[in-house]
């Protein structure tokens, strides 16, 4: 501290057993709570301990759900792989008629990409009104009653709200993006009558 008086320069930190402490004008005492129950072996015995005891948890939590999105998209990026393989499968017939009437490669492939993106952005914009639903649903029920506890239930601001949505939407169509890369690929390798061929296999 800069002023020395504040405390005893003998202090033995191992023989204390409490502090009192008085927060300046203007601190927030929920911050300066979170920041000392960060520390190890401290115990905070006065305040809320509902606001304390979940930003304890919230880095942990954050952490666990981020190791569970990063599987859960690896997951949906294999389905989705897969998917437009059977779907690419199915037309090849149409893709070598495409080929045949002169259609390039590379406008193949255009297709079949701007096919996946539109799939997959519409994917994204129903599970963005279902999460929407959600959340307001536990506005309504489960925000009530951290309110009582003494958790207010607050929005984002709309810009964020705004950002986060065309982002969400954005994200689902690269994912059908890459997903639908390889299949079209190697629909856009093949012969014109290897893949009229093919669906009659």
């Amino acid at each position: 501290h800069a002023d020395a008086n504040v405390c005893s320069p003998d202090l033995a930190l191992d023989r204390v057993s409490a502090f009192l402490l008085q927060l300046s004008p203007g601190a927030r005492p929920d911050e300066v709570k979170f920041a000392l129950a960060r520390l190890p072996d401290v115990k905070i015995v006065e305040g809320n301990t509902v606001i304390t005891s979940s930003r304890q948890a919230l880095s942990t939590l954050l952490i666990g759900i981020a190791a569970f999105t990063a599987f859960q998209l690896i997951a949906l990026l294999i389905l989705v792989s897969l998917l437009f393989s059977a779907i690419v499968q199915e037309r090849y017939r149409e893709v070598g008629l495409l080929r045949a009437m002169g259609a390039k490669p590379n406008q193949v492939m255009t297709i079949i990409l701007t096919e996946a993106a539109i799939i997959t952005g519409l994917g994204g914009i129903a599970g963005l009104g279902f999460g929407a639903a959600m959340l307001l649903i536990f506005a309504r029920s489960l925000g009530f009653y951290f309110g009582l506890l003494g958790v207010p239930f607050s929005w984002p601001p709309l810009t964020e709200l705004q950002i986060s949505a065309v982002l969400a939407i954005s994200f689902s169509a690269i994912l059908g993006l890459v997903g639908a890369f390889l299949p079209a690929w190697r629909a856009r390798r093949m012969a014109p009558y290897a893949l009229i061929q093919a669906e009659g296999r």
